[in-house]
């Protein structure tokens, strides 16, 4: 299978989520997916203190449990899709709050400036400005807090992409077709480094990192000043 399936320019990602069997299907889809970020999951728990923590991301895939599963954390989540919060309510029960944010707009009383850890995951494919998205989620920093965002990258290892495209089209299921097309969908959807990059610096956000994270995603690093 041909990697020319990425294009030099971006297509925002546009998941069907239309009823509960599409963001069901979807939700067990970026599950399933998680298990390639097990660095970034080192990283987040590595980067964890005793202070609360903010997960901030469509709410789809379950990433708290993943970081609750390894260690007690005070933490909270806004979906910014709001389909997602019920579900995710029920998975993670009453000991973790999950809200709605709509990037954009202002967040949640009481959460601005409060969190020493902020972090997001499959966040950036749909979004046309990154620079607006990435301080939405800085303002709920604390000062000296740290700002962690991991997701798909367009230009991957070309190696490993070929590999992971025949590995799944391998699976002709109707399962494994949906797996096929909604990451390839999300590869069309995702930034570059050095689009990111670019945003940031026309954003005046020249000291915020954006570097490869293994062969097929990346990270955006920011720290608020103390």
């Amino acid at each position: 299978m041909s990697t020319g399936l990425l294009p030099d320019v971006r297509t925002p990602t546009r998941h069907r989520l239309a009823d509960e069997a599409d963001r069901l299907a979807y939700d067990r889809y970026v599950a399933a997916r998680n298990q390639y970020k097990e660095e970034f999951l080192d990283l987040l728990e590595a980067a964890c203190s005793d202070g609360p923590v903010l997960e901030v991301g469509p709410g789809y895939g379950g990433f708290a449990g993943l970081l609750l599963a390894r260690r007690p954390v005070d933490l909270r989540v806004l979906c910014t899709d709001p389909n997602a919060v019920a579900p995710l309510r029920e998975r993670l029960g009453e000991a973790v709050p999950v809200g709605h944010w709509r990037p954009g707009g202002p967040l949640p009383d009481g959460l601005a400036g409060r969190y020493p850890l902020v972090y997001s995951v499959h966040a950036l494919g749909e979004c046309t400005e990154p620079a607006e998205l990435l301080r939405g989620f800085a303002g709920a920093l604390a000062p000296g807090g740290r700002l962690l965002v991991n997701d798909l990258r367009r230009d991957p290892d070309p190696f490993i992409l070929e590999y992971t495209l025949r590995e799944m089209a391998a699976d002709d299921s109707a399962d494994g077709q949906y797996r096929l097309r909604t990451y390839l969908d999300s590869l069309r959807g995702a930034w570059t480094c050095a689009e990111l990059r670019a945003r940031l610096d026309a954003a005046e956000m020249a000291d915020w990192v954006v570097d490869p994270d293994g062969p097929m995603a990346l990270t955006v690093e920011h720290h608020r000043a103390p």
